[in-house]
């Protein structure tokens, strides 16, 4: 393990002699931010058992100390054993009555008790005499007790007060994000992130917080341009980089997509998805030769991310490397065995050589995975009707029709009829294609390249894209 500093080498020698000592039998005096501190890296580690016997040693030591009492009934209740944390959050009170953290859990333990009432009733009753940040924290409490009801729009309200209170509440602003998309108020959010931000602009949460609203309403240069402010402000703050990023890719600026991403890069290192995402971008931008260093050395970091063999793939696909390309599918399928557009690329590749029968089979593997995705049987279809087999390519886009709606299998349906010389049916499925999406009106000449030269499907396109201009 790498360290990044004294501070995280110091925690791992207390650690080491903490467990040295208990495999003894005997734990010598420590000091009480030693014990916390061993309290807080074991629960890091998700090792709630041997938290709780730290927190018994602290206790042995410092059998007055409400902190310890209530480190071991928030444990605990981090184990769902809330009975045993509301009898030691009683032994707390007596050391300390007028602790509000103890008024705090103990609302958290009526909640995961089921007894919201009592949880709310308690809250209401602290929030009197507490102070701005006090009540921020009850009002974030008070927020949780409505996320486990259900009343999100309730809970958004709290949220709301609790960051009135203290605007700085970063668990609260990170909830608040939560609490947004369950209720979809994406333009409430952003006209609240902004007051949140005039009172305070160097809030990178709420910058963050706006982006993902704006993202949501469709407003993508200034949900750039507030992911941005977010990690100008935190520096450190890797999540920033990432969602400006995904969101650029997203919109299909690569190379402002890029520049995030190496930055990430810089600043925090290497990661199997960040590599990827490089990669993608690469990719995106034609330089396939970058791409697969970028998708090797992902493979590299992690073996089993099946996402990175597809793109692989997808890259030696675009090299027309056919057989390289099946190979880096089969890869990607070995980890993950339920993602149809591993199964349809792979069938695309198997055509391109030549392989029409694996190229069959594994059409309807993905058909089978993904029987919602029209595309998919649409690439089918089409498969099936570059051979000749029409009568086939029609089967296939019937039984599509019990499972997946789109445009595409109507433009599809009307090249096979086309094809098939059946030309009143296949010119009224055209006609329906076009009302129903215009924009994909050049797929019929991709599935079926001779109606470039038909007259009428061509003005009967000319005609519906002359009434949409």
């Amino acid at each position: 393990m790498k360290y990044n500093s004294d501070q995280d080498h110091s925690l791992i020698l207390l650690v080491n002699e903490f467990e040295t000592m208990t495999q003894k039998g005997s734990v010598s005096f420590l000091d009480e931010q030693d014990f916390l501190k061993l309290i807080n890296y074991y629960e890091k580690e998700f090792l709630f058992e041997k938290a709780i016997e730290v927190a018994d040693h602290a206790l042995n030591q410092y059998s007055f100390s409400a902190d310890f009492h209530i480190r071991k009934a928030q444990l605990f209740l981090a184990t769902r054993n809330s009975e045993k944390a509301m009898s030691i959050l009683d032994q707390a009170e007596v050391f300390a009555p007028a602790e509000m953290d103890i008024h705090l859990l103990r609302a958290k333990i009526y909640c995961s008790l089921g007894k919201y009432s009592k949880a709310l009733k308690l809250l209401a009753r602290i929030m009197d005499g507490s102070n701005d940040e006090e009540k921020s924290d009850v009002c974030l409490c008070e927020a949780q007790v409505f996320e486990c009801l259900k009343e999100y729009g309730q809970m958004f309200k709290s949220l709301k007060k609790a960051l009135f209170y203290n605007p700085d509440n970063e668990e609260a602003l990170e909830r608040v994000w939560v609490c947004t998309e369950l209720t979809k108020r994406y333009r409430e959010s952003i006209d609240f992130h902004k007051k949140l931000i005039n009172r305070n602009p160097y809030s990178y949460l709420a910058w963050y917080n706006l982006g993902h609203a704006y993202s949501c309403e469709g407003e993508y240069e200034l949900a750039i341009e507030s992911y941005e402010y977010s990690f100008i402000i935190n520096e450190e703050f890797e999540l920033g980089y990432r969602e400006c990023a995904d969101l650029c890719f997203q919109i299909c600026d690569y190379d402002k997509a890029l520049s995030f991403y190496m930055e990430a890069l810089d600043l925090f290192g290497p990661d199997s998805d960040l590599l990827a995402n490089i990669g993608e971008c690469y990719m995106q931008k034609n330089d396939c030769g970058l791409a697969k260093d970028y998708f090797n050395k992902a493979s590299k970091l992690d073996p089993y991310n099946d996402e990175v063999h597809f793109y692989l793939g997808q890259c030696h696909a675009r090299e027309d490397r056919w057989l390289s390309a099946i190979n880096a599918y089969f890869r990607a399928i070995e980890i993950e065995d339920r993602r149809e557009e591993y199964f349809s690329n792979l069938a695309n590749a198997f055509s391109k050589v030549g392989e029409f029968a694996k190229a069959h089979y594994y059409y309807l593997k993905a058909t089978e995975i993904g029987p919602e995705q029209g595309n998919i049987w649409k690439d089918h279809a089409t498969f099936l009707l570059q051979l000749g087999e029409m009568d086939k390519a029609l089967e296939v886009l019937e039984e599509a029709e019990y499972h997946a709606v789109g445009a595409e299998l109507l433009y599809c349906r009307a090249a096979c009829l086309l094809a098939m010389n059946h030309r009143t049916d296949g010119i009224e499925v055209l006609r329906l294609a076009l009302i129903e999406d215009i924009e994909q009106a050049s797929m019929i000449y991709e599935i079926l390249p001779s109606l470039k030269e038909d007259e009428v499907v061509n003005q009967l396109i000319s005609y519906y894209l002359t009434e949409v201009l």
